[in-house]
C-alpha cells in the first residue's frame, strides 16, 4: 500500500537490487577491464578480450560479470571504458530464462545473458534464489 502525504504518493516497498549490483558484503574478487568491441550492460557476463586487461561480449571463456557503477549516466560500459568485473562474490543479474538454485549457471557468450540451459556453464557458480525470465536473481561466483 502506498504512503500518501501532502506532496504525493510513495511506494512502501523497494526492489531488492538491480542488475550488476553487488548483492552482499561477502568476500569478492573484482577486476578492472577495458571494454572492447561493444557496450556491456551491468549484470552481463563477459569473456576475455583480445588484448591484456580487456573484456568483451563474445570474448574467450568467462572473465566475470559486469558490476554496476551508479556514478555513470547509463547502466552500461561503453567501448574503451574501464569496467568493474566481478570474478568471485555475489551479484544481481536479470535471468534470461527461468532459474532455480539447483540449475547450473550458464551464459550466452555473444550477448552475455545469464540463465539456465544456455551455451556455456560458469564453473563454481550457483543461483541463490529462484526467478522467472526477466526477473532479478542472485548469482554466487565461488
Amino acid at each position: 500500500m502506498p504512503i500518501t502525504d501532502i506532496i504525493g504518493d510513495y511506494t512502501d516497498s523497494f526492489e531488492a537490487g538491480f542488475a550488476g549490483m553487488i548483492a552482499d558484503h561477502s568476500l569478492k574478487d573484482m577486476a578492472s577491464r577495458k571494454i572492447e568491441t561493444a557496450v556491456v550492460a551491468f549484470g552481463l557476463a563477459v569473456g576475455r578480450g583480445t588484448a591484456d586487461g580487456t573484456a568483451k561480449l563474445g570474448g574467450t571463456g568467462f572473465e566475470g560479470i559486469a558490476a554496476a557503477d551508479k556514478s555513470r549516466t547509463a547502466d552500461q560500459y561503453a567501448v574503451d571504458e574501464m569496467a568493474g568485473v566481478m570474478r568471485k562474490g555475489t551479484i544481481w543479474v536479470t535471468a534470461s530464462t527461468n532459474v532455480a538454485p539447483s540449475d547450473p549457471v550458464t551464459f550466452t557468450a555473444a550477448t552475455g545473458v545469464i540463465g539456465a540451459g544456455l551455451a556455456t556453464t560458469i564453473a563454481n557458480a550457483t543461483f541463490e534464489n529462484s526467478a522467472n525470465a526477466g526477473e532479478l536473481v542472485r548469482v554466487h561466483l565461488a
